[in-house]
């Protein structure tokens, strides 16, 4: 990350949607280590777009599977608003694949290395 100009933020945001407790922990350590200001966990879609309706983040790491349902109706909206985001999952390409507003998203998988995670968001 580049230094602020005076006035400027010195951090970005960047939503996480992920439904494991643990994870989730994880996923914001590592984001909060790296510079970033994290918006949520959400373990939610519900949860995910009533944080949205808020905060427009800058970036977003998002899970596929929460519980029984999919991530994509916050996928489509951070689409929507051109926020990039990349996925943590351990769903497989073919799964990925079915949901268009998903199949060319990058999937750094579970468990995921918090390293190149940090790295991308960083990168996005």
């Amino acid at each position: 990350m580049s230094k602020p100009e005076k006035g400027e933020v010195a951090y970005r945001v960047v939503l996480v949607v992920e439904d494991e407790f643990l994870i989730a922990m994880e996923l914001e350590s590592a984001l909060t280590h790296g510079g970033f200001r994290v918006l949520g966990p959400a373990s939610s879609v519900n949860q995910a777009l009533d944080l949205l309706a808020k905060q427009r983040p800058d970036a977003a790491v998002l899970d596929v599977t929460l519980g029984h349902e999919k991530v994509t109706p916050v996928a489509q909206l951070l689409t929507s608003w051109d926020v990039p985001f990349i996925l943590a999952t351990a769903s497989d390409a073919a799964e990925l694949a079915r949901h268009d507003v998903l199949a060319k998203v990058l999937n750094l998988g579970k468990p995921t290395d918090m390293k190149r995670l940090v790295e991308v968001v960083r990168s996005l």
